[in-house]
């Protein structure tokens, strides 16, 4: 996974109504730091090259979020819709998107790592390669998306829909969870540890363990 390549030192201080004021709502190469976004509906945003910290945004709109090689530290979208987002070498660190809406997105090269992501929906998209660590998941789904590269390591997953998404090749062995809504056909070639294949077989095979 490629990681973001800023050149902090360079990047120049900005506000969130500089990216408002734009005629085209495009921020580049800027630091974005403490502020808290309410309620706000802008379609089309683009950040590019960017460092996003300690910010909140609470019950906004984005349609058609766009972000490259931009990093996003401690902040929160949490219910926010960031639908037909597009997401290329982007980073997110230490952020809550609980119940954020990401359906019909595109992702390429994009990492969560120490989110809180429950109830997230990232249903039909299109997932390119991304990575999720130590990251929560309980309740989220992943329905109906195509993947071509993503990872979980040390996951919780709980209760986490991947309904009509191919499976083959996900390793989720790193991860908790004692339920994953699954169809069975798919479940051919996740890969698991020998704990998570009983619960699954128990919960899809209708399989009876003994001691």
């Amino acid at each position: 996974m490629t990681k973001p390549k800023l050149d902090i030192e360079h990047l120049i201080t900005a506000k969130f109504t500089n990216l408002i004021d734009d005629e085209d709502h495009f921020l580049q190469a800027a630091h974005l730091q403490n502020e808290t976004i309410t309620q706000l509906e802008l379609a089309h945003p683009i950040l590019e090259d960017c460092l996003v910290e300690h910010f909140n945004f609470n019950d906004c709109d984005f349609n058609k979020f766009e972000a490259s090689n931009t990093i996003f530290k401690n902040c929160d979208f949490s219910n926010c819709q960031l639908d037909q987002a597009s997401l290329y070498h982007v980073s997110f660190q230490n952020c809550k998107l609980v119940g954020t809406v990401l359906d019909h997105s595109y992702f390429n090269e994009v990492s969560f790592s120490g989110c809180l992501m429950d109830l997230a929906a990232l249903n039909k998209c299109q997932i390119k390669a991304a990575e999720f660590i130590e990251t929560h998941l309980e309740d989220a789904s992943i329905d109906d998306t195509k993947i071509k590269k993503i990872s979980f390591d040390h996951c919780q997953l709980n209760q986490l829909s991947l309904m009509f998404t191919k499976l083959k090749g996900i390793d989720v062995s790193s991860c908790q969870f004692k339920r994953l809504e699954v169809d069975y056909a798919q479940l051919r070639g996740l890969i698991v540890n020998s704990e998570q294949a009983a619960l699954l077989g128990q919960l899809y095979l209708g399989l009876k363990l003994t001691d």
